[in-house]
C-alpha cells in the first residue's frame, strides 16, 4: 500500500471510530456535562491524542471530519451556526496537533513507520502527564475563545475554560495510560512467542 493511500486508509479509519465511538460516549456520559460542549470527564479528547499519536496528521483530519459531520447532525446545538459547528471541530485538531509536536517531537508521523508498539512503549509517565497537559490547555483554550466571541451566552468563558481543561486533561490521561499499558502487553506477548519459538528450535 502506498504512503498516500495508507494515509487515506487512517483517516477514514479515524472518522469512522469518532462517528462510531463518540455518541456511545454522550449516550453513557451525559452527566458529565457542566455546559454544552463542555464535560468533567472527556474521553474522546484522549481518543484524539491517541489518533494523531498513531496516525499523524491523518489521524487529526479524520477525527476532525467526524467531528463536522456530528457537530451539524446528531449533536448540534439549535443555538450555534454551521461556521460555528464547523470551527469547533477544527480547534481541536490544531491543539492535538501541536501538543503532540511540542511534547513527543518525532510524531507525528507514525503511520509511515511500522513500530508503534515500540514507540509507544517509550513515552513514560511524564510525557504522558505533559502530552495530557498540553493538549487539554491548547484545546480548552481554543474552545473558550471560540464560545467567548461567537456564544458568550452560553457560558462563561472562564468556567467553559476551566471545565474543560479538567476534562480533557483526564480524558487525555486515561486513554493515554491504556494505550501505553496495552502497547507493553502486547510488546510483552510478542517477545514471550518469540522466546517460546527460539526455544522449539
Amino acid at each position: 500500500m502506498t504512503v498516500g493511500r495508507r494515509f487515506f486508509f487512517f483517516a477514514a479509519l479515524s472518522a469512522a471510530l469518532w462517528l462510531l465511538l463518540v455518541p456511545l460516549y454522550y449516550a453513557g456520559f451525559a452527566w458529565t456535562e457542566f455546559v454544552p460542549g463542555a464535560n468533567w470527564v472527556y474521553l474522546p479528547h484522549g481518543l484524539r491524542i491517541v489518533l494523531v499519536l498513531l496516525f499523524g496528521l491523518a489521524g487529526a483530519i479524520g477525527f476532525t471530519a467526524g467531528a463536522a459531520v456530528l457537530g451539524l447532525t446528531i449533536l448540534s446545538l439549535p443555538t450555534l451556526s454551521v461556521s460555528l459547528d464547523l470551527m469547533l471541530a477544527f480547534v481541536p485538531a490544531v491543539a492535538a496537533w501541536l501538543a503532540v509536536r511540542w511534547t513527543v517531537k518525532d510524531c507525528p508521523g507514525w503511520h509511515i513507520a511500522l513500530s508503534q508498539v515500540t514507540r509507544l512503549q517509550a513515552l513514560d509517565g511524564r510525557r504522558l502527564l505533559l502530552l495530557a497537559m498540553v493538549s487539554a490547555v491548547l484545546n480548552a483554550a481554543g474552545h473558550a475563545l471560540i464560545w467567548g466571541i461567537w456564544a458568550p451566552e452560553i457560558a462563561p468563558a472562564q468556567e467553559r475554560f476551566f471545565v474543560m481543561w479538567v476534562g480533557d486533561f483526564l480524558g487525555a490521561l486515561l486513554l493515554l495510560y491504556m494505550l501505553r499499558g496495552a502497547a507493553l502487553l502486547v510488546l510483552k506477548l510478542s517477545n514471550r512467542l518469540k522466546w517460546y519459538g527460539d526455544s522449539a528450535h
